[in-house]
């Protein structure tokens, strides 16, 4: 059974190494490739991954023009890995090696993706804490049971990578993607090392975008076939609180015999029927888009690649 690691580096010199020593040490019995991929690095990550290619055939790498995020990396990963069993882990080494058997036991048991959960994290509180709120967050709107969605230590089975798209931030939400397609998703307790080098690539702006590719894991996983049901309920109810509202100040004008004209219900109203038609329109037109176009254009340029 031929085991693949798709593994995004981005400024890790000093821990590809150790880490790729790690994942040979630790797979055994099983073949395996590792797949480094280079996503912008400056600190000449790329020449140790070339160095670690001469060195072990098992090895190897594709190299980005640019840094273009981790999703573009794991998706360009996925792509290139040949493995019937397919691991992501972090190049920073807070994720173990060791854990790999425990990851493949867990798949054995009939699980087509299985998640990290970084029980005991060491962490600062300005990352962890964030963390906890968007995985509440995320377990509230997706409905994915997990602790830790967002780690990146995963195990797959290959049905499962070849199946998913990646772009943006959406490899926070793999579990929820994986589900949404069928698949059956676990969870497994892993020991979660302090960073030795290098810093975090956490930062406010990176959270924000979490949260907003929340909402369109949200979409993705429950419109994203079928978009009309959002929009046409949003536009029927819009329009139909505008309805409401004219009805009532016709029948306020026919009982009481008041003027209309100028009340400021009128102008609302108005409105709402008017976005309501719009919200609508704008369901039919995506479902026609959607029904029509597929995603044909990766989000990331490849320099090169062994």
């Amino acid at each position: 059974m031929l085991i693949s690691f798709v593994i995004p580096v981005c400024d890790e010199a000093e821990t590809v190494r150790e880490l790729a020593l790690g994942i040979r040490r630790h797979v055994q019995p099983h073949p395996c490739e590792i797949v480094f991929v280079d996503d912008g690095s400056r600190d000449g990550s790329l020449e140790v991954i070339k160095s670690l290619v001469r060195e072990f055939p098992e090895v190897r790498y594709i190299s980005f023009r640019r840094n273009f995020g981790k999703s573009a990396a794991l998706d360009a990963g996925f792509d290139a890995a040949k493995g019937e069993i397919v691991f992501t882990m972090d190049a920073d080494l807070q994720d173990d090696p060791a854990e790999i058997p425990a990851f493949l036991a867990k798949l054995e048991e009939g699980f087509d993706l299985v998640s990290g959960w970084k029980k005991e994290r060491h962490d600062p509180l300005g990352k962890t804490l964030p963390s906890k709120v968007f995985n509440w967050t995320a377990r509230f709107i997706t409905g994915v049971k997990l602790h830790d969605m967002n780690c990146g230590f995963k195990a797959y089975r290959s049905e499962v990578v070849r199946e998913l798209t990646l772009y943006g931030d959406l490899h926070r939400f793999v579990p929820a993607l994986a589900l949404w397609r069928g698949f059956s998703v676990g969870e497994l307790p892993v020991q979660h090392h302090p960073r030795r080098f290098g810093t975090s690539k956490f930062g406010v702006e990176r959270f924000l975008r979490g949260l907003f590719d929340l909402i369109t894991v949200y979409f993705l996983t429950a419109y994203t076939a079928r978009p009309m049901h959002l929009f046409g309920k949003v536009g029927l109810l819009t329009g139909a609180l505008g309805v409401v509202g004219i009805v009532y100040l016709y029948a306020l004008k026919f009982l009481t015999g008041s003027g209309i004209g100028s009340r400021p219900l009128l102008f609302i109203s108005i409105f709402l029927m008017g976005t309501g038609i719009q919200i609508f329109l704008f369901g039919l037109i995506t479902e026609l888009i959607v029904s029509q176009k597929k995603r044909t254009t990766a989000d990331y340029s490849i320099r090169e690649r062994s």
